[in-house]
């Protein structure tokens, strides 16, 4: 299959188009592949030619994209961690949509800390004001543009000694967010000095 015609994540796969016409051409081209090597396709889990789709956990529309009900659903109703195991879940059900909370690993960092073996499990106010703020966010419909070549796009960056992190928009009258990132720096790091910490971003990106 040509790059650019379809996303494929194990037995999922999307297609992306501009407009109608396109995407019947391009769904022409997966059948043909398809017929070709022998696939099989259960048409009666697919739709065609849709607006609006859920894939993966996300709800992607017009140009954007979003957390699904299902999931942030899911966040809201996440019970306060009794237990390094359930810090575990919630970090891991949150961190599939950092993409989408700018300074994610910033704010979560009092309950990873949690899971580090050499700490004892003590949720307190830091805890608890991560845990409701990581569900605020993520419940308040957070939204990603897709990123289109041509339009005007600005990177911004940050660096510190305790992490360094991006963020990539669109400038308009409102700005538009297409993705974010933040890291946690290594201990063995700390002691560069952060202009250099930003080239070093830059580098990476």
């Amino acid at each position: 299959m040509r790059k650019g015609i379809v996303i494929i994540y194990m037995d999922d796969l999307i297609i992306p188009a501009k407009d109608e016409d396109e995407g019947i051409e391009k769904l022409k081209k997966v059948f043909e592949v398809a017929s070709k090597y022998g696939l099989e396709i259960k048409f009666k889990k697919c739709q065609f030619l849709r607006r609006k789709v859920e894939f993966l956990g996300h709800v992607v529309e017009n140009g954007t994209v979003r957390p699904s009900v299902a999931k942030t659903i899911a966040v809201k109703k996440f019970p306060v961690p009794t237990t390094v195991k359930q810090v575990q879940s919630f970090l891991g059900l949150t961190g599939y949509f950092r993409k989408f909370i700018p300074a994610y690993s910033k704010i979560a960092k009092p309950l990873s800390d949690l899971i580090r073996s050499d700490n004892p499990f003590v949720f307190e106010q830091p805890q608890i004001e991560a845990f409701e703020k990581l569900k605020k966010l993520l419940t308040e419909s957070p939204v990603l543009s897709i990123f289109q070549q041509g339009k005007t796009t600005e990177l911004h960056t940050d660096a510190s000694q305790q992490g360094y992190g991006a963020v990539l928009l669109r400038k308009m009258e409102n700005c538009i967010l297409f993705n974010t990132c933040l890291r946690k720096l290594l201990q063995q790091r700390r002691s560069i000095a952060a202009m250099n910490l930003k080239f070093s971003l830059l580098s990476t990106l």
